[in-house]
């Protein structure tokens, strides 16, 4: 049986997804109107993985020493980042 506390991460990590999901929009909305290529479908990787180690954790009831739930987290956290500099670069002058 999955904890309040576990409700609460996948309700919470969800909730990042959806965020995700609109950044992704404008990612979108950004290669419609300039016509340069920004991989927005790429966007969906690190809403898989968040999701994941949300499911991981609240599963386990325990949110410290999950191996696997860390390493999705991580890979999340650092496909996101790569993305988002990429977007942000691209928006802002970057290469054309």
């Amino acid at each position: 049986m999955i904890s309040w506390a576990g409700v609460l991460s996948i309700v919470f990590w969800g909730i990042v997804g959806l965020l995700l999901v609109v950044l992704a929009a404008v990612a979108r909305f950004y290669q419609i109107t300039s016509g340069q290529n920004t991989h927005y479908r790429w966007f969906a990787l690190p809403v898989f993985l968040f999701v994941a180690s949300a499911v991981r954790y609240s599963l386990m009831g325990d949110f410290t020493g999950d191996l696997l739930g860390d390493l999705f987290i991580a890979a999340g956290a650092a496909s996101l980042a790569a993305l988002a500099a990429r977007l942000v670069s691209m928006m802002t002058g970057g290469r054309r």
